[in-house]
């Protein structure tokens, strides 16, 4: 692929990190994650939620219903508080972006909700880059 194209196809997230400016104020970053995760954080392994993935890099299995219409990933949806990230959850898996099956949990991730976090739609947020998920969140 061209260099032109590669930097076509990372424009319109890019765009979408910059302009979604988010306005709330969150003391803790929150992510949904599969609960392997946990056994992978315990035992020193780093867990990583993404941050956007352009189309050409999107792994082929991915779940259709977890990507944006041009097929690229707009980054890890994230969460303000723990109960926020639960009642989430059953509209994700109803929708087929997170599958059904597998138990999922909470996490904290590492990031600051002002400068890690976007809104590309009202109400939905995301990660503007990569961040570790460091522990399963409690309550």
């Amino acid at each position: 692929m061209s260099r032109v194209r590669s930097l076509a196809a990372l424009a319109p997230l890019l765009l979408a990190a910059c302009a979604g400016v988010t306005t709330r104020e969150c003391s803790t970053v929150y992510a949904l994650g599969d609960a392997g995760a946990a056994a992978a954080i315990a035992s020193g392994r780093t867990v990583i939620k993404p941050g956007p993935v352009p189309a050409v890099a999107v792994p082929p299995g991915a779940p259709r219903a977890a990507l944006e219409p041009d097929g690229s990933y707009a980054g890890g949806r994230v969460f303000c508080s723990v109960p926020e990230a639960r009642a989430a959850l059953a509209a994700l898996r109803a929708n087929g972006a997170i599958p059904a099956g597998r138990p999922w949990r909470v996490y904290e991730v590492a990031a600051s909700w002002r400068e890690d976090v976007y809104e590309p739609r009202p109400g939905e947020h995301r990660l503007k880059r990569s961040a570790r998920m460091v522990r399963e969140a409690g309550e």
